[in-house]
């Protein structure tokens, strides 16, 4: 036992406060940033990566995503309708319509978990003010940096896979790698490529975090 807890609660919930305001006093403001930074990035790539819209028919009714598919509800009676599934009815890799976008969502997939533990791992340097915060962000940006590289294979390899038989049947005979036919590229992708982007910054600024604001401030490096 510490002498915390033989501490009143008001005296306790004192030192407790001091505690906490000098450790986030502590974090350099490039910290915060990549935190703030990886967390957007882990949330923009998971969430378009579970999307069924990274191409879209014209009728905006059918569209395709890595592991699931929107199509015309015809059981509806009124106007048309899209519901989405996915491929082959329920979750599996062998379901999805082609060898590429299999690959493509295996390496976005786990370009996605590894986003998202150095989203965690963000966070925890923020709570760990010590010298300890340093090592947890380079481990991290080794971590962010993989996770790029996997999630931009994902991105490229992607429409390799549009020849496929299931896809060239809703977008026409003039399919190819690299060409969608009469269907075009939907916001999910964009929304993807957009993370991406953004991601590449995350292992850069986790190499910054032991700046802190007053070297900022003072050094000609960062005026």
């Amino acid at each position: 036992m510490t002498f915390l807890h033989f501490l009143p609660a008001p005296k306790l919930e004192m030192y407790l406060r001091v505690y906490v305001n000098r450790c986030f006093r502590m974090v350099s403001p490039i910290t915060w940033l990549w935190a703030m930074l990886s967390i957007m990035v882990a949330v923009t790539c998971t969430f378009s990566f579970f999307q069924p819209f990274w191409f879209l028919h014209p009728d905006f009714t059918h569209s395709f995503g890595m592991m699931n598919f929107c199509h015309r509800d015809t059981y509806y009676p009124g106007p048309p309708r899209p519901t989405c599934r996915n491929y082959g009815g329920y979750f599996q890799f062998g379901n999805i319509p082609s060898a590429a976008w299999q690959v493509a969502a295996m390496l976005f997939g786990c370009g996605c978990l590894f986003s998202n533990i150095g989203a965690l791992m963000a966070v925890l340097a923020l709570l760990t003010p010590t010298s300890t915060e340093h090592k947890i962000a380079t481990a991290c940006g080794y971590l962010q940096s993989i996770s790029v590289l996997i999630m931009t294979a994902g991105l490229l390899v992607y429409p390799v896979g549009l020849p496929s038989d299931f896809f060239q049947h809703y977008c026409g005979e003039s399919v190819g790698i690299y060409r969608s036919g009469h269907c075009h590229i939907g916001w999910s992708y964009m929304l993807a490529i957009m993370g991406v982007c953004l991601a590449v910054f995350c292992p850069i600024l986790s190499r910054h975090t032991d700046v802190k604001a007053d070297d900022i401030a003072t050094s000609p490096d960062y005026i």
